[in-house]
């Protein structure tokens, strides 16, 4: 089974334009961006992203650390992460959101993205609203 395959051809008959890169595919859902990390090494896994979805501060830090932990207690599949990133001479850690599971041999592809992209802007939502106090 080919994953990245799957995701493409799940994108193609969306009409989603996906970009190939290093990690994986690059593409376009509802105004957000998203990355399917495609492993080699691990054809079995299965890991889409929503990644940078919140810069993280010094100020902030605490509070999106907490909102973070609270997406990973209620999102089953769901992981809120704090990512540290170095551009250049830029450095930062921004929230990344990540839907994960272990595949069997025959995942419809289907029914796996879908539960993938509302579980995602799901959880960023309730990041968001947990971050905003509301």
């Amino acid at each position: 089974m080919n994953v990245k395959g799957l995701v493409s051809k799940y994108l193609q008959s969306q009409g989603i334009v996906a970009t190939k890169n290093e990690l994986g595919l690059n593409f376009t859902y509802e105004g957000w961006n998203f990355l399917f990390w495609n492993d080699v090494d691990d054809p079995m896994f299965f890991r889409l992203t929503l990644p940078g979805i919140f810069d993280v501060t010094d100020d902030n830090f605490a509070k999106a650390l907490m909102a973070c932990n609270n997406i990973n207690w209620n999102y089953k599949v769901v992981k809120a992460v704090l990512y540290d990133y170095e551009d250049g001479k830029e450095k930062g850690a921004s929230v990344w959101m990540c839907y994960e599971q272990v595949l069997d041999a025959t995942p419809d592809i289907y029914i796996l993205m879908h539960c993938a992209l509302q579980s995602l802007l799901s959880a960023c939502e309730a990041f968001m609203k947990e971050m905003n106090n509301e």
